[in-house]
Formats: C-alpha cells, structure tokens, sequence
C-alpha cells in the first residue's frame, strides 16, 4: 500500500511533525511505501531531510495559511491547484493522509482532495477554536473552517479522546466520520536509558548527587516558557540540588535568556537549542516540566513519560488532557505555583513516574498507534477500489 501525507506545512518543528516522522518512519519499516508532500518553503526542510530517510518526499510552491495575509479568509471561495494535485496524482497514493495543525489551516488541501477518487483522511492537532484562543476574528475564521471541514468527503481523524470529543462539539453534522486514534510514542529499552543517561550527564555536567528537570518545546507563548523559569526558580529554594534545562528555542529566547540573568539563576538553569534527538536529555533526567497553556497530545510530555519521569504541568494543560490524577503533578492556583511543592517528595515522583510509564504501554506507546492508523487505511482502501484521474 502507498500512502502519501499532505502536510499542511505550517512549520517543521513541532508535535505535528514529529508525528509525520513517527509514524511515517515505522510504516515503511512494516514494508508500506510512504511519501511526504510539502512547501518548498525553508521552514520545511527540516522535516522533508528526516523523512527522506525512509520516504519519498515531493516539495510544491505552496503558502501556508499562517503566511497568508489573509489567513483562512483566503479559502472563503476554494480554488483548485492543479500542480499541486498532478504532484499527488505522480505518487500514485492507495490513501492521502492529510496533517493539520488545526482547525483553520490547510482548507485549501481538503478541497483539492476532494477532486480524487482516492480515500482520504485528514488529522487535525489541535481542536480549539480561534475564538476559544481570542484570536482576531476569531469567530469568522471558525465559521470558514467548520464550513470547509463540514464539506471534506474524507474522514477525520483526532489524536486523543478529548480532542475527539471537542471535534464532534464543533462538527456534531459530522461526527459519524470522525475518528480517534491516541498519539504514541517509542518506549526505551534499559540498556538505551543507562548508556544515554551516562553519556548526557557528563556532557551536561551534572553530578550524580543532582537532580535535573528538563523541559522541551519552542520558546512561544504557548510553551509558556517564562512560567517554567518561575517554577524552576521556586522549586529550588525547597529543592537545592535540582539543576533545569529548557530544550528548544524560538521569539521567547533574549527574554528567557534576560530573565535567568536577572534571577541570577545561571547556575542551575540552562538552555540548549532545539535538538533532533532530544532522547538522551530525557535519558539524563530525573524530572519533566510541560507548563503549556495548550497543546493537541504533546509527544515531549508522552516521551518524558516513556522515560519515566515524573511530570510536572500547568492545571490549564491538565483540564485539556484529562489525564488520569495519578500521572502528572499539576501547578495550579493564580500563580501557577500551588502544588510545586509535591514534587520534593522522591516518593510521590517514583509514584506518578511509574503511573505515567504503564499508561504509556497501555494507550500511548508507538505500536499501538500504528496498528490502529493500518486497520484504518485498510478499512479506507477498500472503500474505493482502483484509482481515477482528476473528476
């Protein structure tokens, strides 16, 4: 079977393409030819390099939503890419999977999808909407997605129960062809955490007697950066020999960077920048903060489980997840503080460490979402059999 995704192209970096690489990578190590569709735009060349590792990767002069001046008005009356759909066509694709970040971006793709008789499904990340966010017009911008998503003869597909739940919400016309399928990730062997573990310690210079907690994710306001310097610099009046790491970058960096000079934090809180492997940081950590605002199903935070790690993250993230109590201490209160103090108990962190690491290998590991995507893209091919040109 082959099976070409169609990203929406809004950025290389993030958990949208992380998810592409994931799932595209072990895909093709089951014997599917797989192919990658994507701007030429620079922003893309990270995720076109890594999967042409393991797959064939076709670039077309495409603007993403997100660099139009017009955003999702744009898509008000669709117009057909004729290019671009003959570059799809070229692939010969069993199954299109389309990748959105969200709601409003890549409307556009839907319809050009639509002009195949080849079965299609699109992801969509993150199910809030634009005026949920407070964004400018917010609640047009809506109006253009729901519109154009309520049209895509394709099936939907979110990436954990609560986004599915927030996608029929918005879509209740639609929710019959609305599926979820949990986000996964690669659970390490004990071997791969000793070696990585030892290795990244001593390149980072932490002591054995130290405790180092990581965070990973761009530097934007989402990420809430700035509020994990507050925890770190809070966490370490009851917590001396913790040491911090921010792994990422982006807009937030000078004022990070400011801000641990004026704490005079410099010593026991550091930042590196973004990393393609970001496993051995995890390896080398005893803890992991996610004080985001929002996300879809983060993979840092799914990762940092898989590595067992005690998690820490914001009570907003916690309302979004649903996660069960057990597996995550949650900052709450209006200074984002209240409950930070737990985490200096070893046994309360062995004790959610653990909880998070078996609800991994329950219903977030790497393997389970992969045999769900390929029951799924089975169910598809068969609803269409053989391919057509261009209707």
């Amino acid at each position: 079977m082959r099976i070409l995704f169609v990203s929406s192209s809004s950025g290389s970096r993030g958990g949208g393409e992380l998810y592409l690489i994931y799932l595209g990578q072990e895909l093709a190590n089951r014997g599917y030819s797989v192919g990658l569709w994507c701007s030429q735009h620079p922003i893309m060349d990270e995720l076109a390099s890594s999967f042409s590792r393991f797959g064939e990767v076709l670039r077309s002069p495409y603007i993403n939503t997100y660099n139009r001046k017009l955003r999702s008005f744009s898509d008000v009356f669709p117009r057909s890419n004729h290019a671009c759909i003959s570059d799809w066509q070229a692939f010969q694709p069993d199954i299109i999977h389309l990748n959105k970040q969200n709601l409003e971006d890549g409307l556009d793709l839907l319809t050009w999808s639509d002009s195949l008789q080849i079965p299609r499904l699109a992801t969509i990340h993150i199910t809030q909407t634009q005026a949920s966010l407070g964004a400018v017009l917010g609640t047009w911008r809506d109006k253009i997605a729901k519109r154009a998503l309520n049209n895509f003869s394709g099936s939907l597909l979110a990436i954990s129960e609560n986004r599915g739940r927030e996608l029929k919400k918005f879509l209740p016309s639609f929710e019959q062809q609305i599926t979820v399928i949990d986000n996964g990730v690669c659970i390490p062997e004990d071997t791969e955490r000793l070696t990585k573990r030892q290795a990244a310690r001593s390149q980072l210079g932490v002591h054995a007697d130290e405790l180092l907690i990581v965070a990973v994710g761009r530097m934007e306001a989402q990420k809430q950066p700035l509020l994990f310097l507050q925890w770190a610099t809070h966490l370490k009046r009851n917590l001396p020999a913790a040491r911090f790491l921010w792994v990422g970058d982006g807009r937030l960096t000078p004022m990070w960077d400011q801000l641990v000079v004026e704490y005079n934090a410099q010593e026991y809180i550091q930042r590196l920048g973004w990393q393609k492997d970001v496993t051995p940081f995890l390896a080398a950590a005893d803890g992991f903060f996610h004080p985001a605002q929002f996300e879809g199903l983060p993979f840092a935070l799914l990762e940092a489980m898989a590595w067992s790690l005690p998690c820490m993250i914001s009570s907003s993230l916690a309302d979004e997840l649903k996660f069960p109590s057990e597996v995550c201490l949650i900052a709450s209160g209006k200074d984002n503080l209240t409950g930070l103090d737990a985490f200096v108990n070893p046994d309360l962190r062995d004790s959610v460490a653990s909880a998070g690491y078996q609800l991994i290998k329950e219903r977030f590991s790497l393997a389970n979402m992969v045999d769900s995507y390929e029951s799924l893209y089975q169910s598809l091919s068969r609803t269409i059999s053989g391919k057509s040109p261009i209707m």
